[in-house]
């Protein structure tokens, strides 16, 4: 199988819900964003805005809020710095929820290359007026009405770094038209219906 350090990297990066209080550099932070900048968008609206949260403060009232999405949000408040990827949802109305989630993307794949560590908080809610976390950050980081929050990425050094696992590629490909998987018999391996659900590990 062809392999090179993109690939690898995207295989390798796991999401971390815990860090250490180390400090990232500026050129770790600037490279990461970059990675932001350079994410594909319809029609090229490049509709993001990427909202970066250092001031220890703040972060400790975006962990609060986060309390209604992740349980994890202790361990995102302790990162070193929060990225919270915001789109325009004025300047692409149908795509503006996939250009964000490909963006937010780079930023974890960026993080991994750059010997960190990230997570995602989703917090977009298609339903605005439940989206009541979204509500809360939007206010606290002064954003515009239009814009919406995708996730809330945190980065920084893990102090813990948890196993991933795949589904078999070949029961997730299907050629020229979908062919369903024989069923897994929990009887024969219980761990076949909840290897998924059991493990936050991602």
């Amino acid at each position: 199988m062809i392999d090179n350090p993109t690939l690898t990297a995207m295989r390798e990066r796991r999401s971390a819900n815990r860090f250490l209080s180390q400090p990232i550099t500026d050129e770790q932070l600037d490279a990461i964003l970059e990675a932001g900048r350079w994410a594909p968008s319809a029609f090229n609206s490049q509709p993001w805005d990427f909202v970066v949260v250092t001031d220890p403060a703040l972060r400790s009232q975006i962990g609060t809020i986060l309390r209604e999405v992740t349980w994890a949000w202790s361990g995102f408040a302790a990162a070193p710095a929060v990225i919270v990827v915001a789109v325009d949802s004025a300047r692409d109305p149908i795509h503006f929820v996939e250009d964000g989630a490909v963006a937010a993307q780079n930023l974890c794949l960026a993080a991994h290359s750059v010997g960190l560590a990230s997570s995602w908080a989703g917090v977009y809610r298609s339903d605005a007026r439940e989206a009541t976390a979204e509500k809360e950050l939007k206010k606290l980081l002064h954003l515009p009405r239009a814009h919406r929050i995708i996730a809330v990425v945190p980065v920084g050094t893990p102090s813990h770094v948890g196993r991933g696992s795949r589904r078999p590629l070949a029961e997730m490909v299907h050629r020229d038209h979908f062919r369903p998987q024989p069923e897994a018999d929990p009887e024969a391996d219980p761990r076949a219906s909840l290897a998924l659900a059991a493990s936050p590990d991602r």
